[in-house]
């Protein structure tokens, strides 16, 4: 049931909960992990612009797969582009691709009101996905030994 994870990451709190959730399921059926982050892209002055550099998004990405690897986790990455709207389509993409049989990903705990007013990436991905979507609200217990480094470094 749990053997091709897609693991949709972010620099949110959420991430780590959702990082330690796929490794013990990953753990528990012997799976791969491909570790999906999308590259934020916004939209100023009717330009896309970046929100993280590419060279940030690569770190980051990075970072985790090295985090994965040191948990004896087999997983590769998976580096996308999209504006924030399209963030959920980009993650459901990813697991199709992968013919992923699971997706696990963090929520932010909008609420329903403030998710439906600005639109959740954890409710599309649940809409639009083929395959189960596990929707880690919290961090795990544990997950901060997991020594990922979410936040985004801030250029001066």
């Amino acid at each position: 049931m749990f053997e091709k994870i897609v693991l949709a990451v972010d620099h949110s709190e959420q991430a780590e909960g959702a990082i330690a959730t796929a490794v013990d399921l990953a753990r528990k059926s012997n799976g791969v992990i491909v570790v999906v982050h999308v590259h934020d892209k916004g939209i100023v002055a009717r330009e896309t612009v970046d929100v993280e550099s590419l060279d940030e998004a690569k770190m980051f990405l990075g970072a985790v797969l090295d985090v994965l690897a040191r948990e004896g986790v087999q997983a590769t990455g998976d580096l996308r582009a999209a504006e924030s709207a399209g963030v959920a389509g980009e993650i459901v993409r990813a697991a199709r691709a992968f013919d992923a049989d699971s997706i696990v990903l963090g929520s932010r705990g909008l609420g329903d009101f403030a998710g439906l007013l600005l639109g959740s990436v954890a409710h599309k991905v649940i809409q639009q996905a083929r395959c189960p979507v596990v929707v880690v609200r919290e961090s795990a217990v544990g997950a901060s030994a997991l020594d990922v480094p979410l936040k985004q470094s801030t250029s001066a």
